[in-house]
């Protein structure tokens, strides 16, 4: 069965190329999670994607005969003492080493990782502006085009209200939060202002620990802040864009799926990509 199992190896391969694991976060856990690789028999060859492994997700996956599953956010992440049925984490484990299922994720490695999560969110504030550049909040040392957040310095400023219609469009959202800039608040028409906006700072996910490093420009775009966090940004003159925290993550993953599967035929493997269904954001505006 080992030939079987083989595209397994590979794609989990490409994605360590694709996103290294060495430039995640230190608090975080990435990489293989489950590891039933040498469990032998036969394995499908449906590969697995979604933002979070939840249950319902799993269940999802085992019924469509997933043998790999990539999971943006890591589970398990804690540590755990004892793995039970009570404990909706120990049961997605449980379920997933009983069906012989591999589970791996990317996540900080894939926000820092040149061609990932942030670079295809800010490439959502280019607005088609040939000249705009997108660089990262803190570059790697290793590779400048890496690390955490980035900052795209428009060619020509644009207004408040064209940051936040193009945040909608690009994560597929309705509604977003906003807290104005203390400089703009009372302003008559301050969303239509011109010349407002020369840089856009964007974070997937929680982004206020790596935007507050990044106070030159005039917009945040990040999933979610605290309350506190959105008064410090406006007392910094910041606006804040704020989506919900997977809806600034989840569209990158059809992205990630079309280059692994690229890679992945290139060296003679079928495997069929999955993107869950049962996946969305636990929060809805109503």
């Amino acid at each position: 069965a080992a030939a079987t199992m083989a595209w397994r190896r590979d794609v989990i391969r490409i994605l360590e190329e694709l996103y290294p694991l060495e430039y995640a976060e230190g608090w975080d856990n990435v990489g293989v999670l489950i590891d039933t690789m040498s469990e032998g028999g036969p394995v499908s060859d449906v590969a697995f994607v979604t933002n979070d492994l939840t249950e319902a997700v799993v269940d999802e996956a085992i019924a469509a005969g997933a043998s790999l599953i990539i999971t943006y956010h890591p589970t398990p992440f804690h540590s755990f003492k004892k793995l039970t049925r009570n404990n909706a984490a120990s049961r997605v484990i449980l379920k997933c080493a009983s069906a012989g299922i591999i589970v791996f994720s990317p996540h900080t490695a894939c926000d820092i990782a040149f061609g990932g999560v942030n670079d295809w969110l800010a490439q959502g504030f280019a607005f088609g502006q040939e000249a705009s550049k997108i660089t990262p909040v803190e570059p790697r040392t290793d590779d400048p085009r890496a690390g955490s957040g980035r900052v795209v310095r428009l060619d020509k400023a644009v207004t408040v209200r064209q940051v936040i219609e193009k945040t909608k469009e690009k994560l597929g959202v309705q509604h977003v939060r906003v807290s104005l800039a203390s400089n703009l608040l009372g302003v008559q028409g301050a969303l239509d202002k011109e010349g407002v906006v020369q840089s856009v700072a964007v974070q997937a996910g929680a982004g206020s620990s790596v935007l507050a490093k990044c106070t030159s420009a005039q917009v945040w775009v990040t999933g979610e802040m605290s309350h506190h966090e959105v008064l410090a940004a406006a007392a910094n003159n910041v606006t804040v864009i704020l989506a919900e925290h997977t809806n600034t993550e989840r569209g990158f993953l059809p992205n990630m799926v079309e280059e692994v599967a690229k890679r992945i035929q290139q060296k003679g493997s079928k495997v069929s990509f999955l993107v869950s269904r049962m996946d969305s954001d636990p929060l809805t505006v109503v």
